[in-house]
């Protein structure tokens, strides 16, 4: 079977470099032996960096899954009894916590917003000082379904005025958004490779704060493999995980990490933002209308538009696939407003954006 090489606009996975791809051609490595173990000690130091956390008053660790697990792992290790969460959700990914929550019957207080509906601080502060048994404020950094950056900082002010629980999934925001768990006050930060930091696949990361640990020490296991507690309990003794990790994925996600740190973060964060400003202008000159209309809260690496109706969303992204280049469709209720997604993250520059709005103004012209 051949498989044909794509332009992957999307929003995970993500376009590689050469090095990476080949980070994963490395001889076999055992992982109970020291050569893992060094292995892990450097990617957990180079993810304090990347999350702008500080050894010690943090730690991280690596869960073999994707960002879905390392979620589940907090959602499920951090709340006593009957403790309660208030969930803040304005999209897709908002929602995949709530299913997670509500699987493990963890008591759940919902402030829901619209989808691409930016979230009410005032509303938030005011819902928690009604309900003082909150225990965990948790919320979506960047609600990918969207494209939209939500009041991160703002909510960890509050978390930690009221001495909250900070739970933060910035799994398509670490890489592509200036993070940062210490000035936005974030206990527990989740993230992946296969989105901006530009890795593979198969593994995440949750970055904890340490003086949180004792606090959830003796909560009772909800599940086995993704127990927060003793994958931290390894890592923190041994540089070791409670179970087989996913070794090869664990090699490319430190080729990533290394490669971020020479191109610099914030130089990352910079070329995200030139990409998609080509790609939103393109958008425009295209005839295009955006979900989100105010760039402050426009993610720098994700642009949802909508097609006139003339024009068939599934026609277009398929149409793009045959060109060459993979687009999404746009997710839930916004689908159905014949909407699509064009990320920009990875392996992808202003050129390649440029390129990508030429052929993608080619396909419009045959389809209108």
């Amino acid at each position: 079977m051949k498989i044909e090489k794509k332009m992957l606009f999307a929003p995970g996975p993500v376009l590689t470099s050469s090095r990476v791809k080949k980070a994963a051609l490395m001889h076999d490595i055992c992982h109970r032996r020291p050569e893992f173990e060094m292995l892990y000690s450097k990617v957990r130091k180079n993810l304090l960096r990347l999350f702008n956390a500080d050894v010690k008053e943090y730690t991280t660790v690596v869960i073999s899954g994707s960002g879905t697990a390392s979620n589940e792992a907090v959602v499920s290790s951090v709340v006593k009894g009957n403790d309660r969460v208030l969930l803040v959700t304005n999209g897709e990914f908002g929602e995949r916590l709530r299913a997670i929550y509500e699987c493990y019957k963890i008591p759940l207080l919902l402030i829901e917003f619209g989808w691409g509906q930016y979230p009410d601080v005032n509303r938030i502060e005011e819902t928690i000082k009604k309900n003082p048994g909150i225990r965990l404020i948790s919320m979506v950094f960047h609600e990918t379904s969207t494209g939209m950056i939500n009041p991160i900082h703002d909510v960890g002010l509050i978390a930690k005025k009221y001495g909250k629980l900070y739970h933060v999934d910035a799994i398509s925001a670490v890489g592509g958004e200036d993070v940062d768990v210490r000035t936005n006050k974030i206990d527990l930060c989740t993230g992946v490779p296969n989105k901006a930091v530009a890795g593979h696949p198969g593994v995440s990361f949750v970055c904890i704060k340490r003086e949180r640990i004792g606090e959830i020490t003796d909560i009772p296991r909800r599940n086995v493999y993704l127990n927060l507690q003793h994958h931290i309990g390894e890592a923190e003794k041994h540089n070791q995980t409670p179970n087989t990790p996913s070794v090869v994925m664990m090699l490319t996600l430190n080729e990533a990490l290394d490669e971020l740190f020479e191109e610099g973060l914030e130089n990352r964060i910079v070329r995200y933002k030139k990409n998609a400003s080509v790609i939103r202008r393109g958008l425009k000159d295209s005839n295009l209308s955006l979900l989100l209309t105010d760039e402050k809260y426009m993610s720098n690496t994700v642009t949802s538009a909508f097609l006139p109706p003339a024009v068939d969303v599934h026609d277009l992204v398929d149409a793009m696939d045959s060109e060459g280049y993979v687009i999404y469709l746009g997710k839930g209720p916004l689908l159905k407003r014949n909407m699509f997604q064009v990320a920009n993250m990875g392996h992808i520059y202003p050129r390649d954006c440029k390129e990508f709005i030429d052929v993608l103004q080619v396909v419009l012209k045959k389809k209108r």
